[in-house]
């Protein structure tokens, strides 16, 4: 059996990930913080309790390690310095633990994001230069600089993801929410364009990565193939709720102001901000990215369009409570 050690298995996407790897008959092994993240892995993963900045404490796994599936990060910080600690020197230090210690590795899947290049409201490829926003976009661009330096050493895969939703998101279920309230929110400027993925797809395209050759040595924007405005998103998800929806628009400074507030609430309390100036700033962007590359090369098909997506993702929501 192969051994697939990740990053991240508490989290949404990581969740869905090793879920997706169990079911394809990986012995899956999960890097957790401690005892108390236990209880939010998924089914027959493996707890192994390890800091992600001291990997030597488990050098035997390491050693027994096919692949390695690293999506833990920092989406949220109280400081700066801890998007780029998190997110960029742990891949650092596990690239070179791997590097050193593990003679079976197969791959490594770093998962970073469209904030580490640029907005765009035209789709953009691999070759665009990275202009990141914010310190969470920087953060994971470093990771991704990180990874360059290693694809002499050991196979990697970077995979740049898009908006993600799905069952057990926290982030764009606040339109889910609102529209269970008859309300269909239209933040900013309505029009502007994004990429989306559903999160059964995207670890569907980790697996695909880890199976595959053609992808060592590359990185990859994997979006789904659409182009959406939030527009079409917001009225979406109104429909598959149902009942009355109430179209509000927000200008962009009503997320500016919530910001402000937020922003001092986590001056005062020292927990980092919900909605944070730099989320503003990539909230109100257009984010076009063009993932023709993995399609080209993997072969790859998205099992969910924009519609079936959302309907799925609103039915999870429902039965566990959530809307």
């Amino acid at each position: 059996m192969e051994n697939v050690l990740i990053t991240g298995a508490t989290g949404f996407i990581g969740s869905h990930t090793a879920e997706l790897l169990v079911e394809q008959g990986y012995k899956v092994r999960a890097i957790i913080r401690n005892e108390s993240r236990i209880e939010k892995l998924p089914h027959n993963v493996e707890p192994i309790i390890c800091s992600l900045f001291n990997p030597y404490q488990i050098l035997d796994i390491i050693e027994d390690t096919h692949y390695f599936v690293h999506i833990a990060g920092l989406t949220k910080a109280l400081h700066k310095r801890d998007f780029y600690r998190v997110n960029a020197e742990s891949t650092r230090i596990w690239l070179e633990i791997l590097s050193r210690y593990s003679a079976k590795l197969r791959r490594f899947i770093l998962l970073s994001s469209q904030a580490a290049v640029r907005p765009s409201s035209e789709p953009i490829d691999e070759t665009a230069e990275p202009a990141p926003l914010t310190d969470y976009g920087k953060s994971k661009l470093q990771a991704e600089q990180y990874a360059r330096r290693y694809m002499e050493k050991i196979p990697i895969t970077i995979i740049r993801a898009p908006a993600v939703y799905g069952p057990r998101d926290r982030d764009i279920y606040f339109y889910f929410k609102l529209a269970s309230m008859g309300i269909v929110p239209l933040v900013g400027n309505p029009n502007r364009k994004f990429s989306a993925i559903y999160v059964e797809d995207l670890a569907r395209a980790i697996l695909l990565t880890m199976n595959n050759d053609v992808s060592n040595g590359e990185i990859f924007f994997v979006t789904d193939g659409e182009i959406y405005t939030w527009r079409q998103f917001g009225e979406e998800i109104g429909k598959v709720i149902g009942g009355r929806n109430l179209k509000i628009w927000l200008p962009g400074i009503t997320l500016w102001i919530a910001a402000c507030v937020d922003e001092m609430k986590s001056f005062i309390l020292r927990k980092p901000a919900l909605l944070s100036f730099q989320k503003v700033r990539e909230l109100l962007a257009p984010w076009v990215a063009d993932s023709s590359k993995f399609f080209d090369k993997l072969d790859f098909v998205p099992n969910y369009d924009m519609k079936s997506a959302v309907r799925k993702t609103a039915e999870w929501y429902r039965k566990n409570g959530w809307i």
